[in-house]
Order: C-alpha cells, then structure tokens, then sequence
C-alpha cells in the first residue's frame, strides 16, 4: 500500500469531528483519589517460538531425483508467534490476534472470537510477504482468507504493491487489488499508481492516481498531487484530492497543508490544516491539528496534540485562534535509572452537550514497561474510559512479556496463558473543567 491511501479514503470531515467529540480517545488519569470497583475484563499478550510439529517420514526419493521442499520450510530462522487475548468489560467473550512471523519471512495474522454454537469463528485472517525482485522492485504481497460455508480456509482476496526506484530520485509504487469472482476467477478492482520525481533540490513532486472498474472497464476515480519540500530545521506538504467532475475534468474536493518545525531548544511542533468543500462549493478551512513535542528539565518527554474545528467567521492563528478547540491528549514519558518506562496519557474531549465550552478529562491510559533479564520488556498497562456518570472507569488491563524496541523479537518468552494477571481495580471521577 502507498502511503497516499489514507488521503484516497478520507471520510467525511463533519462525521470526523463528532465522532471526535463522543467517543473520546484514551489516556491518562490524573487522580485515582475517589474510585470504584472495576468490571473490566482483561487482556494478556505473550510472545513464544512453537514447538515443531512432527512430520511424517519422508519417502525414499527415487534416484536420480531432485530433493523436494518441504512447504513453508524456515530459511534459517525460527518462526515466531504472538498472541494477544482482549477480554471485553464485565469479563465476556475474548478477541483473540495471533501473529505469526515465519521464518521465510511471512507475516500471518489471524483474529477470531467465540462462535455462536462453540468453537471459534475467524475476523481476519491474512498473510503478507516481501521480497526483492532481481531489478532491485520491492514487491508485498498480501492474502485475504475467509471461511467457506464448511468453514474451510479460502482465498478471497490479493494485493500487491510494486516500489521501485527508478533513479535521479524518481520512484514509482504501483499497489493491484484483486478479488475472488463468483466464478472462482480473480478480478483486479483496484490499481493505484504514484511517481515522485524531485523538483528543484529540496522539492518533491508526487502523483497518484487511483484506478477502479466502471462501466468501460478500469478508469481513474481519484488522483492526489503532493509537494513536499524539505528544509535545513523542518519541512512542509501540500496534498490535494481530486474526483471527476463528470464532463471529462476533475475538481479538488480536499486539500490537506502539513509544516513541521524544529526548535533550536530541541522541542519540535508540527501543524496540519484540512481544507474541505462548504456548502457553497468552495475550499474552506475546516480543521486544524497542532502537535507540540518538548523534553523537560527533569528528563521527562512530554507531548501534545491539539485538535480544533473553524467556527462561524472565525480566523485562523498558531495556536488555533478563531477556531474551537474539541480534543486535547497529553503524554509524559520517562525512562528510569533501570530502564523502566512509564508512559502516562490523558485526553480531555469537548462535549456536545456542555454549556461551559470547556474540555472534560474523557479517558486515560497507565502503562509501565520493565527491562527483564532475558532482554524482553515486561509490561504493565490500565486503560480507562469514561462512564455516563462522568467517572474514569478501568476498561482494560494488559499483562505480559513483549520483545524491546531494539530487535522486534523476543529471546525468550511464555504463553499468554502463564502471564494472566488480575486486572487493577479502580477508577477515578473525572475532574470537570
């Protein structure tokens, strides 16, 4: 996939802001002074190499033979498999994600939940892969599986992309969606095609364009046209969103401008405007993110994002003035003496019912993270939400063994099973502001 597709998929701006304003993000809880029992359930993760299965004798080959593959047969690494299980609140049914990283290096992904008549019944279920082509193309390819009515494993879907770099800074990706057609033939019904080629010394040009099947076949539906320039202390991208008008042309309908700064202090701060079309037909301001990155005197590393939308004849500034502010989440993080890594989060949304026009403390998440002897980082993390009675409830608790940032693997581990834990009890009543 291109990293132009989420600007392909942009939802409605308007459905943004109010999903913004009710389902409010997770973070971090200030006091925990005034609290109440818990009824979440909990989630545990836990990183481990399986035990090979027994294969069967093989077969004497007959002479002469070429020796034959055993299928998905490691290239001198151990596959590796992660398994995450997420209990939902008041302890009910659990989501299970297995990810598995074989040694030919295939990624293998697969959700399930209970089924309704026992057993279990499959999400998600994919396998991705990379590999490099003999002309230096970097091809991913990814497999869909669903189930059959005999819930048996079927290839429902493949995409892949091609990355190459052509030279002189020029690249190309090409990404090619396939599905399974009701005569078991698979049809390609999407093709996205982007070309960078530099403009100047520190200016990019990318286009993209996206492809989908119409009455005459393949025909482009969305085209995006990127610049990006690249500064000594930070950079700036203009991206805008094009469809048919319907007589032959095209028309922006969206246009997103992003600049990031850094500061000599160290700190760094980045602003995204999103432009979207009024109810007159043209580009209007709409939205606005700032996000503020700074490390205080005493080591901590704090972070900041401001979410605002335009109000009626508002104007906009740096800060976000003319515009109101509806979601605010701050982050402190801190490394200990022994590695130890305590992350707090806290994220104040506006409500849409609230008189004041102030934020409210809507959700929080604790997580702390110990180095282990064996090179692995054993976690511990709460995640609050906020009930109907304005009160920070515990929704979740995570328990368990992860491989360090460092390596992406775990040495040495155990299964989920071993690491249960019982959730933290407790929650706190969300200050009003």
């Amino acid at each position: 996939m291109t990293r132009f597709q989420g600007k392909f998929r942009a939802a409605n701006l308007a459905l943004t802001i109010a999903v913004m304003a009710t389902l409010p993000t997770l973070a971090f809880a200030q006091s925990q002074a005034q609290s109440k029992p818990s009824t979440s359930g909990s989630t545990n993760w836990g990183w481990y190499t399986p035990k090979a299965a027994p294969q069967p004798k093989a077969a004497t080959p007959a002479k002469g033979a070429a020796p034959t593959a055993q299928p998905g047969a490691p290239s001198g690494k151990p596959s590796t498999t992660s398994v995450t299980e997420t209990a939902s609140p008041g302890g009910g049914s659990a989501t299970t994600t297995t990810v598995t990283r074989t040694g030919s290096g295939a990624e293998i992904t697969k959700i399930t939940v209970p089924g309704v008549n026992g057993g279990e019944r499959t999400l998600v279920d994919q396998e991705t892969q990379t590999v490099t082509l003999p002309d230096g193309t970097k091809r991913t390819t990814k497999k869909i599986y669903s189930q059959d009515a005999n819930g048996d494993r079927q290839l429902i879907g493949i995409e892949q992309t091609d990355k190459t770099q052509l030279g002189d800074g020029k690249s190309r990706s090409v990404s090619t969606y396939s599905q399974r057609s009701v005569n078991d033939n698979f049809d390609v019904t999407r093709r996205e095609v982007s070309e960078t080629v530099p403009s100047g010394k520190d200016k990019y040009v990318t286009n993209s364009t996206v492809y989908t099947q119409g009455v005459n076949g393949m025909a482009p539906s969305q085209m995006v046209h990127e610049v990006e320039t690249v500064g000594k202390t930070g950079k700036s991208t203009v991206s805008s969103l094009s469809r048919p008008n319907g007589n032959g042309g095209w028309y922006v309908t969206e246009r997103t401008q992003t600049t990031s700064q850094d500061h000599p202090n160290g700190s760094e701060t980045k602003h995204k405007k999103v432009y979207a079309i009024d109810g007159n037909g043209n580009l209007t301001l709409a939205q606005q993110t700032v996000n503020r990155s700074w490390k205080a005197k005493n080591g901590q590393v704090h972070h900041q994002e401001s979410t605002y939308v335009m109000t009626p004849g508002g104007t906009i500034s740096s800060s976000g003035g003319g515009m109101t502010l509806v979601q605010q989440v701050n982050t402190v993080k801190s490394v200990g003496a022994d590695g130890t890594v305590h992350t707090q989060q806290q994220t104040q949304t506006l409500s849409p019912v609230s008189s004041t026009g102030q934020l409210q403390i809507t959700g929080a998440v604790s997580d702390v993270s110990t180095p282990t002897k064996s090179g692995t980082m054993q976690t511990e993390q709460t995640v609050y939400g906020q009930d109907g009675n304005g009160y920070l409830q515990q929704v979740s608790a995570f328990s368990g063994e992860k491989p360090p940032a460092k390596n992406g693997a775990a040495e040495t581990s155990k299964s989920s099973k071993d690491e249960k834990k019982p959730a933290a009890k407790g929650s706190g009543k969300a200050p009003q502001h």
